[in-house]
């Protein structure tokens, strides 16, 4: 099955992803940068080898499809670091490749070859890696048959088993899911439930599927760890207030929070709201600002970048990066974006801050808010009169609230030391 699906991907599919992806990229600046830094590629390959091949070390790739897989990819990191492994992360999202800050200097950057033959041969003939980490659910077939063909051998990372991922449903899809699956070595599902789906989809196939847990509820708590409790905002300007902090928002959200924000400031006078937006770019800051001076005439809002002129604004705009995590420090209630569109973000961040957190889990791209709902510390949020209703309630309760803050500590309790099982069972095996 493996060869059949090699030919009729290299002859069909690929040429036609290559062609879809070359047409999306006139209209989005996204796909042109990713087309312009693949091509990059080679050349920053072919001057640092030297140097790769001169630390006597050995080399591991960990793949992560973007940012949010990088995050989860730090424990693992940190675990082959102090093993002396030399590591190169690949992306294949730009949002990755540019906003992911490697900690340490062992670590090389690179986007993952477009996935034709010529082009990941030279790669992995460059590179010569000893071990290829996948973080997700992010494979190529070229990638992992030519990984193969070299007897490098292939983990999956943090694998989820997606039950609604249409690739699974269909029987021509799901058999060429399958012949990718069959070249990997071994998956390191998070929970149960994976480990079941995983082996009953593949129990026909080599691939060993061993259930650790999910490195990302690690990179939460190390963020609590590391974390300094320097403020991120003057605290003159949220003390004696109740912040709600709006993590990677999209339009959808901002439809329903905004709105609800608006009218709750009628009876909450010291609440202040800190909006950073998904991506906030000037167009997207830009028609926020211009939506609430049109429609909220209670809400009044100041940037970020512009907090030096702060005048008692009930709305801080976060018109930067990097700086949502801290900010939950400083909530007394949260919400996480992206369920109403593409898929929750990350609901952890704010849980790790003991800060209960509102989203909605429309688009389903994840079991933490399964996790958040059942420990009572995350709140399902519908539509705008459901969120007004559940907000202002936690607003006015604060012994609600503590009661829910106190569960967010169960979230972390059974799921530390993922990574190190992960790297002692490739080290020791």
């Amino acid at each position: 099955m493996i060869k059949f699906w090699y030919w009729v991907y290299n002859i069909i599919l690929l040429p036609l992803f290559w062609l879809i992806f070359n047409i999306v990229s006139i209209f989005n600046e996204k796909a042109r940068i990713g087309i312009k830094g693949r091509r990059d590629t080679n050349k920053i390959l072919e001057s640092i080898i030297p140097a790769l091949n001169s630390c006597n070390k050995k080399k591991v790739i960990i793949h992560c499809s973007s940012l949010g897989e990088y995050q989860q990819s730090l424990p693992l990191v940190e675990q082959l670091i102090n093993k002396n492994y030399k590591i190169i992360i690949t992306f294949f999202s730009p949002s990755g490749y540019n906003n992911a800050k490697l900690p340490y200097n062992e670590i090389t950057k690179l986007y993952i070859p477009f996935d034709s033959i010529p082009q990941v041969k030279k790669f992995l003939n460059l590179l010569n890696p000893d071990l290829i980490i996948l973080m997700r659910y992010d494979l190529w077939f070229n990638f992992l048959y030519q990984a193969r063909k070299r007897k490098i051998k292939i983990i999956v990372a943090n694998a989820r088993f997606d039950e609604k991922d249409i690739f699974w449903k269909s029987i021509i899809a799901s058999s060429f899911k399958k012949a990718m699956y069959r070249m990997v070595d071994i998956i390191f599902v998070i929970d149960e439930d994976d480990e079941i789906n995983f082996k009953k989809k593949l129990k026909k196939y080599k691939s060993k599927i061993i259930l650790v847990g999910d490195s990302k509820y690690e990179r939460v708590y190390q963020t609590l760890k590391d974390f300094k409790g320097e403020n991120v905002i003057p605290e003159q300007i949220y003390k004696d207030k109740k912040v709600f902090v709006i993590g990677s928002s999209w339009k959808d959200d901002e439809d329903v929070v905004l709105p609800v924000i608006d009218r709750i400031l009628c009876y909450e006078k010291n609440l202040l709201t800190v909006l950073v937006p998904h991506e906030p770019k000037e167009t997207k800051i830009s028609a926020i600002e211009k939506k609430i001076s049109t429609k909220f005439r209670n809400l009044s809002f100041i940037r970020y970048s512009e907090l030096n002129k702060y005048n008692n604004q009930n709305l801080i705009i976060v018109d930067s990066i990097g700086k949502l995590s801290k900010l939950y420090s400083i909530a007394y209630l949260s919400y996480v974006g992206g369920g109403f569109r593409t898929g929750l973000h990350n609901i952890l961040e704010p849980i790790i801050f003991n800060v209960p957190v509102f989203f909605s889990n429309l688009v389903k791209n994840s079991d933490e808010d399964e996790l958040l709902l059942r420990t009572g510390c995350g709140i399902l949020v519908k539509d705008k009169r459901d969120f007004y209703r559940k907000f202002r309630e936690l607003l006015s309760d604060r012994k609600k609230r503590d009661e829910l803050s106190k569960k967010c500590n169960e979230i972390f309790r059974h799921t530390l030391g993922t990574a190190e099982k992960i790297i002692n069972h490739l080290t020791l095996n």
